[in-house]
Formats: structure tokens, sequence, C-alpha cells
């Protein structure tokens, strides 16, 4: 009886977390050419415990969206994006993104980021790269969808890939 119990509770343990894992590894953005401002606007969404994870993992310690001080955590998250989301001017270098702020969604276990970058000659031929979390799942796959007025196009990303250019 012993061992059969044993038993279970081994296999319980290694299938536990796999159980309430999320099968998939995806973010999507949502990124407007203002035309305004001359600025790129960008929505992003992640899965809140993947990107904790992410932060946890980069600052060699546990990080959470709910109990980090909001200024260390809104500085943790502004560096890992500058780092793994890129845009460039179709003529040019890497500009730095401004950050607007976030929001979780509990009940989605979602959380949204938001951040600008300027692009003063416009969005077509702009590189981007979006590589966030590709760095903790092999499976990332990373959706940008770029409108400028009534033209659109959607990126698609996987883990290592490089800059792909905004072509309507």
């Amino acid at each position: 009886m012993v061992k059969i119990l044993s038993a279970v509770l081994f296999f319980v343990s290694i299938l536990l977390p796999s159980v309430f894992a999320h099968p998939i590894h995806t973010s999507f953005a949502e990124a407007d050419y203002n035309r305004a401002t001359l600025r790129l606007e960008v929505a992003l969404r992640v899965f809140a415990n993947d990107f904790e994870s992410a932060l946890s993992q980069r600052a060699g310690k546990k990080v959470s969206l709910e109990k980090t001080p909001a200024a260390e955590l809104d500085a943790l998250i502004q560096v890992y994006l500058a780092e793994r989301f890129i845009v460039r001017p179709a003529d040019g270098a890497k500009v730095p993104l401004t950050w607007v702020g976030r929001e979780v969604k509990d009940a989605q276990d979602v959380l949204w980021l938001y951040f600008e970058a300027p692009l003063p000659g416009g969005s077509e031929g702009a590189r981007l790269q979006q590589q966030l979390l590709c760095d903790l799942f092999h499976d990332q796959l990373n959706t940008v969808r770029v409108r400028d007025g009534d033209r659109q196009v959607t990126l698609v990303f996987l883990p290592d890939q490089g800059e792909k250019t905004v072509r309507f």
C-alpha cells in the first residue's frame, strides 16, 4: 500500500505543474502610427505570470506585479522592453521607447504594456523586432499588428528571428 501511495504521489508531483501551466507562449502587440505626433503607439499584451518569470530571471530575485514597488517594477520592465522590442526608422538607428504605463487584467492573467517610439519619417519601411519572452520560452510566438490609417500589416516573430520591415 505504501509503495502504491508513493508511486501515485510521485506521478502527481510530476504532472501537477503541467496542469496549471498554459500550453501556449504568445504575445500580441497593436502598434498604431499616429500621424499627428509622428509616433508609433504600442499596446503589448503578455501573460502576466510569464512576464513575472522573465523579470525575475533577469533580476536574479522574485519580481511580482503586485508586490514589487511600482518604480522598481517599471524600471525593470523598461530595460527589458528596450532590449527585446526594437524599433528603427527606415533609414536609421534604434529609437528610444517612451514608457506610458501598464495595466493588469487579473481575471485573464494578462498584462498590458503601453509605450511609444518616435518615427518622424512614417511607419512604411520601419523595422521592428519583438523578442519578449523568447529568452524564457523556445516556443514563444510574438505578433505585432502595425496600423497606419487604413493600412495594416501583421508581423510574426519566432525566437531568434531578426528585424522585420513594415510593408503595407
